[in-house]
């Protein structure tokens, strides 16, 4: 199985002082070949960085995004014909129903779907309606 990260997993794993606890042991009962992230997440975090104002927190952001950069290299999804199909069937989905969601929310859920992936995310109730697989680590019990 695949596990897409959202952004708040990998700010979660990679940047908290004191990550949760359910986090950080599902994302160790996970091999982690099986993590991949997606440009979406990687372009979320840089517009994070880019606002925070206290540079020494900045730095360390900065080299947070490093090594996931470097740990993830081939387990990067981008974005292709497939995943913006997926998006596009997405969009039209819940702007019929009368819903939507953000944008990068939304990419990062097509890529999932595109690929057959779950998606790891705090924010559940808010992807449930893509229909991608969900995965709430923050509820994880070992």
């Amino acid at each position: 199985m695949i596990y897409l990260l959202d952004t708040d997993v990998v700010a979660e794993i990679t940047t908290r002082p004191k990550p949760a606890p359910a986090v950080v042991a599902w994302a160790r009962s996970v091999p982690a070949t099986s993590l991949y992230l997606s440009v979406i997440t990687i372009a979320e975090i840089e517009a994070g960085i880019a606002q925070t104002a206290d540079l020494m927190r900045r730095a360390v952001f900065e080299r947070a995004l490093d090594g996931f950069r470097d740990d993830y290299s081939d387990r990067i999804a981008a974005i292709g014909e497939r995943e913006a199909l997926a998006y596009l069937s997405l969009h039209r989905k819940l702007k019929s129903a009368g819903t939507s969601i953000d944008p990068p929310d939304a990419l990062i859920a097509a890529t999932a779907l595109a690929n057959g992936w779950t998606l790891v995310s705090r924010n559940i109730k808010h992807l449930a309606r893509t229909g991608a697989l969900l995965l709430n680590p923050w509820e994880f019990g070992g």
